[in-house]
């Protein structure tokens, strides 16, 4: 084993959600992982726009503008945006800004520059980029890691926390996989429980999960470094994407009395 874990970081541009930000600290503080590589994404206007929108409008008639007003509305801690500058003990890592390019089925491969770059690295860690297929996956030595937040053994696919808080879930998850080019369906690098059982809103269940990732990354980098062998989940949960009909109106009832029993409690 190495002194030290060389990591790649697959990150969304110059800024990450302060969660990932938090990750990425926690890692560098309490592991024997450097960053040594940083790839953003540098594709112009993302995912957002009027055609986007109205898209979505014609796919989920319901839940767009719910998810809208979830999304512009107050945003909690855990999305605020961190500069790649301003987290402690990055270092000066090489970085490498690029344009992602569309799979042939669907998702995102990287160009081969970027792919040549993270191969020189022991693992890579995907914050950015979307669903990423492609050479990238086993580029490094040790793959290209990922979280999703839930257990993708019982639920895979998105949005992160909602059908567990929908479905009366009393536990959700998080994983940290090692990528496959089956959505979801990676290796196990490492799983923390976590109790939701009395969180009143989405909001809540997402706040909980997304405060276990510097755990999370923690102990996978840990397993990683020691050259544990990731687990194949033995099943794979349904695959879910956003509400339609009923499962929207359903969240609107329960989102809105979880919100009340907060100001009441």
């Amino acid at each position: 084993m190495s002194a030290t874990l060389s990591v790649a970081l697959l990150v969304r541009g110059t800024d990450v959600p302060a969660w990932q930000a938090s990750a990425v600290e926690a890692m560098l503080t309490r592991t024997d992982a450097d960053v040594t590589h940083v790839v953003m994404n540098a594709e112009s206007g993302g995912s957002g726009g009027l055609g986007h929108y109205l898209q979505r409008v014609r796919e989920y008639p319901l839940w767009t503008p719910v998810g809208a007003a979830f999304r512009f509305g107050e945003r909690p801690a855990f999305r605020e945006p961190v500069d790649l500058e301003d987290i402690a003990g990055l270092g000066e890592p090489e970085t490498l800004a690029v344009e992602p390019e569309p799979a042939p089925d669907f998702g995102n491969v990287l160009p081969d520059h970027a792919v040549e770059t993270i191969s020189e690295a022991d693992v890579a860690i995907r914050f950015g980029f979307g669903i990423l297929k492609g050479d990238a996956l086993d580029a490094p030595n040790h793959g290209v890691l990922s979280f999703h937040h839930g257990d993708l053994r019982e639920y895979r696919g998105m949005p992160s926390g909602f059908w567990e808080f929908l479905h009366d879930e009393e536990t959700a998850g998080v994983t940290l996989q090692r990528l496959s080019e089956t959505l979801d369906g990676g290796e196990i690098v490492a799983y923390e429980p976590v109790d939701i059982a009395d969180a009143p809103t989405w909001t809540a269940v997402r706040r909980r999960l997304f405060a276990v990732s510097d755990d999370v990354l923690v102990k996978g980098i840990r397993n990683v470094h020691k050259g544990v062998e990731p687990q194949s989940p033995d099943d794979l949960g349904d695959l879910y994407s956003l509400p339609e009909g009923g499962d929207v109106l359903k969240y609107v009832v329960k989102e809105g009395k979880g919100r009340v029993q907060q100001v009441v409690g």
